[in-house]
Order: C-alpha cells, then sequence, then structure tokens
C-alpha cells in the first residue's frame, strides 16, 4: 500500500478578514470591543443587563443610524456595520439592538399623525424604553399569506386586540413593541399598532430557559380583549408600512450573522497548523463565502430607496448569512479543539447562539419555503 504525500498547504492569510465591520473606523470598533466584549460572558449569564449597552450605544449616536427616508440619520451601511461588530464581541448583545432599532424603525415610518414618535421616540434613542419587534408574523403574511395570529376588532376609534405573537425580545419593562392585526372579519383589512407594557389586556407567557440569548428577555406575548387606543396606531395602510421596513428587519439580522461569522473565522484561522491543515480548504470555502455576503449586504444596505431591492435577494441573502454563522462556528470549533467545548469558552458560547438562527423568523424553513415559492 502506498500513501500519498501531502499537499503543500496554502497559506494562511492575514489574521483579520479583509472586509470585516467598521474596517475604515478601528478607534470605534476598539470603543466598541472594550465596552462589549468584557460584559459577553455575563450578559450571556443574565448577570448584565442589555439595556445598558443600548444606552451606551445611544450615547454614541448610534441606535438611529439609517433609518428608511431619513438622510440626517446617515447610511444603513453604518448601522449593519456597527450591529456587526458588536456581535463580533457579543450575540445577544447585537440581537437586542436589531430588537430595538427596530423599534425606533417603526416609530419613524408610522403615518403623519402618530403622536408616538413624539412621546416614544426620545426614550428609544436614549436606552430608557427598550423597543421591541412583534414583527415576524408580518413577513410570514404579506410574503406568504400565512394569517396573522393577531386578530382585532374596532370598537370607536380604538382596537380590540386578540391573538399571541409566538416570539418577541426586548419584552422587560419599560419596553414598546409593534405588531400587524387582522380584522377578525376581514382579514385583507390590516393594521400595525404598538404596545408597551401598560396596555390593558396585554400579558406575556413569562421568560422560558433558553439554551442561549437568555438576557433577551424573550416571551410569548398575547392579547386578551386588549384595548389598544388608537393613538397606538402607527397606521392602517399595513401593505405600505412593510415595504418601508422590510429590507431593514431583514439586514439588520444579517448584520449579526456578519459579526459571528467574522469573529469564528478569525478565531479559526491560528489554528489551521499540523494536522488541522487538512481544514484549510473549508476554510478558503467559507471565506468565499463570507466575501460574497459581506459585498451583497453592503450593496443592499448602500441601495438609497430599500423597497427597490428583490424580496428575493434580500431573503436569499439571509438565508445564507444564516447558514454561513452556523458553518463558521462549526469550523471554529474544529480548530481549537477540546478547549471550545468547555461551557465556559467563547466558543461553547458561539455555539449555542448559532444554534437559534435556523428558527429566528424567518426560520431557514419559511425562508427556503418563500424562495421555493418565487422560483
Amino acid at each position: 500500500m502506498t500513501t500519498a504525500s501531502p499537499q503543500a498547504a496554502a497559506p494562511l492569510s492575514d489574521p483579520v478578514l479583509s472586509d470585516g465591520p467598521l474596517r475604515d473606523d478601528p478607534e470605534l470598533l476598539e470603543q466598541l470591543r472594550a465596552y462589549f466584549e468584557p460584559r459577553a460572558a455575563d450578559v450571556d449569564a443574565d448577570r448584565a443587563s442589555l439595556r445598558d449597552g443600548l444606552a451606551f450605544l445611544g450615547g454614541l449616536g448610534l441606535t438611529e443610524v439609517g433609518v428608511y427616508g431619513r438622510a440626517d440619520t446617515g447610511p444603513l451601511e453604518r448601522m449593519s456595520e456597527v450591529t456587526a461588530a458588536v456581535a463580533r464581541y457579543d450575540m445577544s448583545q447585537a440581537f437586542s439592538i436589531w430588537c430595538h432599532r427596530m423599534g425606533i424603525e417603526y416609530l419613524n415610518q408610522a403615518d403623519g399623525h402618530c403622536a408616538l414618535r413624539e412621546t416614544l421616540l426620545p426614550q428609544l434613542l436614549t436606552g430608557d424604553v427598550l423597543g421591541s419587534t412583534s414583527f415576524a408574523s408580518a413577513a410570514a403574511n404579506y410574503l406568504g399569506e400565512v394569517p396573522l395570529p393577531v386578530t382585532f376588532r374596532r370598537d370607536g376609534d380604538d382596537l380590540i386586540a386578540n391573538g399571541r405573537i409566538a416570539w418577541a425580545s426586548n419584552v422587560r419593562a419599560p419596553f414598546v413593541s409593534v405588531v400587524a392585526a387582522a380584522n377578525e372579519d376581514d382579514p385583507s383589512d390590516r393594521v400595525v399598532f404598538a404596545y408597551t407594557e401598560a396596555t390593558p389586556g396585554f400579558r406575556d407567557s413569562g421568560y422560558p430557559d433558553l439554551l442561549a440569548l437568555q438576557s433577551t428577555n424573550s416571551t410569548s406575548p398575547f392579547f386578551e380583549e386588549a384595548r389598544i387606543d388608537a393613538s397606538m396606531v402607527l397606521t392602517q395602510d399595513f401593505p405600505d408600512f412593510f415595504e418601508r421596513v422590510f429590507a431593514t428587519f431583514i439586514l439588520i439580522q444579517c448584520s449579526f450573522c456578519w459579526g459571528i461569522s467574522e469573529r469564528a473565522l478569525s478565531e479559526a484561522r491560528p489554528g489551521m497548523t499540523g494536522p488541522r491543515e487538512v481544514l484549510l480548504e473549508d476554510f478558503a470555502a467559507l471565506e468565499a463565502r463570507y466575501d460574497s455576503a459581506v459585498e451583497r449586504l453592503r450593496a443592499f444596505a448602500r441601495t438609497e430607496d430599500r423597497r427597490t431591492l428583490e424580496t428575493r435577494d434580500v431573503l436569499q441573502l439571509r438565508l445564507d448569512w444564516g447558514r454561513l454563522a452556523v458553518d463558521a462556528v462549526a469550523l471554529e470549533l474544529k480548530t481549537v479543539g477540546g478547549r471550545g467545548y468547555v461551557r465556559t469558552s467563547d466558543t461553547a458560547r458561539r455555539l449555542r447562539e448559532v444554534s437559534f438562527l435556523p428558527i429566528q423568523a424567518p426560520t431557514e424553513v419559511q425562508l427556503r419555503w418563500l424562495l421555493s415559492r418565487s422560483e
């Protein structure tokens, strides 16, 4: 029996990926690292508050970046970079940023008569009030004609809402979250409303013991004859509202996948020596997927009118990023070896965190189903 001569290993490239988050602002990247990285273990153990992290970002003016239709807030690409940079150090905090930032987006996109921009938006920008999103079912309804789980009937100018949201995060008082609901007699009549811990008839189902992301205050909100004051209705025009927020919703999700993928690949690089050189081909394939995904994310986030983006392209990008994050962390574990399987290691934390991505709405199943419908 003959043994084939091993091929020479391809040289490793620089230890930092060429297109990482905040590549043009190392000072801000270091500022975020210095704050968020030391807190990650305590956040993971639910010993530190994500609200404090949001207040820190608010103090830097980084929670309102890239609002659709508002040139004065800067480009969404910057919001993507900031979210990715935080996810590089703490996925829980980055996930909370997405929830919070969408709360800010929703209030900005509310109809002109909605007073919530004046009453709640300033408190969201400081982090005094948590922003939350209960909007995943809206995407399933708009894109896949899945019935909305929350219904309403009109009572004068107010709404009476009933139903249950499967999953929402940042639901810790004081908070504001946003949900779409369908008229119980006419499902084509849809509205978007906000609710808080003080909304009559709102309840949460408690905070389940999660594998990771426990500090995100995730629960299943439900409404039982909940009275929604007319002042809490963001819009009566659901389709137009959805089209204005959808791309932002997905692209910031992609951004926290970007950050954790970049960190995992950066951690994997130094370990590819000796026998682990057999993983170099796997790394090269992941790096190519990473470069493609970053290029598309940046391009989409730079698009002046996000409503012009092809829905299929946005969904495909979210699917690609979710899969990449899972695969990148799996490769990191292979390269760091047994120490990565110690529960308190950063690698083990990332393993637990990315296990959520295939079931985060839109889930991998939903994404593949929606993409299959558009073939």
